[in-house]
């Protein structure tokens, strides 16, 4: 949006300040009450229908009216022509990632547990009036002067699921740190928001969320769902266990096992002994980044008071926090600034390491995952095929990387138009992952679904019907019928029914296909929207079968619930194309 501009016919726009999934923030003066305040100009939801809006702002209003002083204070909330905007109190600080950016090992324990009392605090008295904020990350947690801590963005989540699609996915959240029951669209409530706070504590007190972020969505799900993480005490060995105890149990898969309240948290982080702890030397990392962090601290006003002088980072140190933010960056659909600081991270690696080495190569396995996302996949094909067979030499071709790294190289060539080529990788993933971790795997079936998409866009529509079919029913049982990656197969299940000519069966599942796109992701999305394409196509009073094209998007999308087998015999799929050399 352009600089100059005047919204509501009184906020006049000065400059951004900052940028993200959540929307780009701008300094403007209130020219009726004469103020300095902050605008965040939020994306416009593609089912952003009057209705829409309005919900929307009812339910932002709601979460406004909360009065708490750890809770940013939101002065208005508008449509001006068909932007939609909030206005903020401008804070004099920085957000909590810069923080934690800057000190790779975490916080120091003391101001660790003090901003974790004081999140806790404003949370729950959003928690008190019935509100779930449902995507806490350290980018929506403000540190001004002073060490105070305020939650941002409160009741602007649900909008932004269908105004971004932050996972890649159409789920709601940031992977990083969502609840299982988030990734597996089911109910959430304030136990989410507990499990959302134990992964930011987990960054907080020892440096690294609560599971690794640079192997791509699929990893980190399955980290979420099905995986115990370590600890922050694994990190950092001089934290007290009470602190390790209270980080796990609000990382419970199960959220009747988390602590119940927010009042809770407090009471188990008040009891910790601080002073008792074993002080530990604070790692520093410059911001590479530096111009646009310094540009939004000149606006904000200021920094933090400065910490203790910490030691130097090595630049080991520093490319592993490019890394980290590349890979963060990805996963909340930054993916122009992810690409930028995955080739630094990339070329820093690679000079200091080697090409080969697996840092350099994890860093490059960003990079190409940055480009694609970006909408770049000719680019990032060379990446990602040079990625892949680097960690087949290194790794070996059945280790998880390797495996992840040729799956990228599918989706990359299948994107591109050229399924013939992305067939063989897809088919050989799907294989060997089916042999090692067994064919109910997530990943195992993401492959899956790429393999059905690459033999409905070449044409072989019995052999994609068996895949689609196999494939929605494992990720029906995985992750629910409602989950967007089912979601994804099932459209491949009603494409696939209709180019063989059975389109009652096809109808079916294109009609709740679209009723459950529509609750899930919104009128808008992409998915829904070739759900709706489906059913008018199947609804004339002859319908032809379906006519395939390569996906223009890089997700593609679909999923039902498990239907009956197919009804013909399946033509036997061709063999395993061995990997390119």
């Amino acid at each position: 949006m352009s600089e100059a501009v005047v919204l509501g016919g009184r906020y006049q726009l000065e400059g951004q300040i900052g940028k993200g999934g959540m929307g780009q923030v701008y300094l403007a003066v209130d020219t009726r009450l004469e103020r300095k305040v902050a605008v965040k100009v939020l994306p416009q939801a593609p089912d952003q229908d009057p209705e829409g809006v309005t919900r929307f702002m009812r339910e932002a209003r709601l979460a406004a009216t909360l009065q708490h002083p750890g809770i940013t204070v939101v002065h208005d909330i508008d449509v001006d022509n068909n932007v939609l905007y909030l206005v903020m109190e401008l804070l004099n600080g920085r957000d909590l990632q810069k923080l934690l950016e800057e000190r790779p090992g975490g916080l120091r324990l003391d101001q660790a547990v003090d901003l974790a009392v004081q999140i806790t605090d404003a949370l729950g008295a959003a928690h008190a009036q019935g509100i779930v904020h449902r995507d806490l990350k350290p980018a929506n947690v403000m540190v001004v002067e002073g060490g105070r801590a305020k939650l941002c963005d409160f009741g602007i989540a649900k909008h932004l699921s269908s105004a971004t699609g932050l996972t890649g996915s159409g789920v709601l959240g940031t992977p990083v740190y969502m609840a299982p029951e988030q990734f597996l669209g089911k109910g959430i409530d304030a136990r989410t928001d507990v499990y959302l706070l134990g992964g930011m504590f987990h960054e907080m007190f020892c440096g690294q969320p609560p599971f690794p972020i640079d192997e791509g969505l699929e990893a980190l799900v399955q980290g979420h769902l099905k995986y115990q993480p370590k600890g922050p005490k694994a990190h950092n060995g001089a934290l007290p266990q009470e602190i390790d105890r209270l980080v796990l149990d609000m990382l419970a898969k199960d959220p009747a096992q988390r602590p119940a309240d927010a009042a809770e948290v407090i009471r188990r982080l008040k009891a910790v002994n601080v002073a008792a702890a074993p002080a530990v030397p604070e790692r520093h990392v410059p911001n590479i980044s530096a111009g646009n962090a310094q540009a939004a601290l000149a606006v904000l006003g200021g920094s933090l008071p400065p910490a203790p002088a910490p030691s130097a980072a090595s630049p080991a140190e520093e490319y592993e926090q490019l890394n980290k933010r590349a890979a963060r960056y990805c996963h909340e659909g930054r993916y122009a600034d992810a690409v930028t600081a995955a080739e630094q991270a990339a070329q820093g690696r690679a000079a200091l390491l080697g090409p080969e080495h697996p840092d350099t190569l994890s860093s490059r396995n960003i990079l190409a995952s940055a480009l694609y996302l970006a909408g770049r996949a000719q680019e990032a094909e060379g990446v990602a095929r040079t990625v892949a067979q680097g960690r087949a030499r290194v790794f070996g071709q059945e280790n998880p990387k390797t495996l992840r790294s040729w799956l990228l190289l599918a989706k990359i060539l299948y994107t591109l138009g050229r399924a013939s080529e992305a067939l063989p990788v897809a088919q050989g993933v799907a294989r060997d992952r089916s042999r090692i971790f067994g064919p109910e795997n997530a990943e195992t079936q993401e492959a899956r679904n790429t393999e059905g998409w690459s033999l409905h866009a070449l044409g072989r529509h019995p052999e994609a019907l068996n895949v689609a079919y196999e494939s929605a029913t494992a990720r029906g049982r995985l992750l629910g019928n409602e989950h967007p990656d089912t979601l994804e197969t099932r459209l491949l299940l009603g494409l696939t029914n209709q180019a063989v000519g059975q389109f009652p069966r096809a109808h079916a599942i294109a009609t709740a296909l679209k009723l459950d796109c529509t609750k899930v992701l919104g009128a808008g999305h992409p998915l829904t929207t070739r759900a709706e394409a489906l059913c008018q196509a199947l609804n004339t009073p002859s319908p032809a079968p379906h006519v395939p094209h390569p996906m223009a998007s890089p997700h593609p999308m679909a999923a039902p619930h498990p239907m009956a087998a197919p009804g013909w015999p399946a033509q036997p799929a061709h063999p395993p194309v061995p990997y390119y050399g």
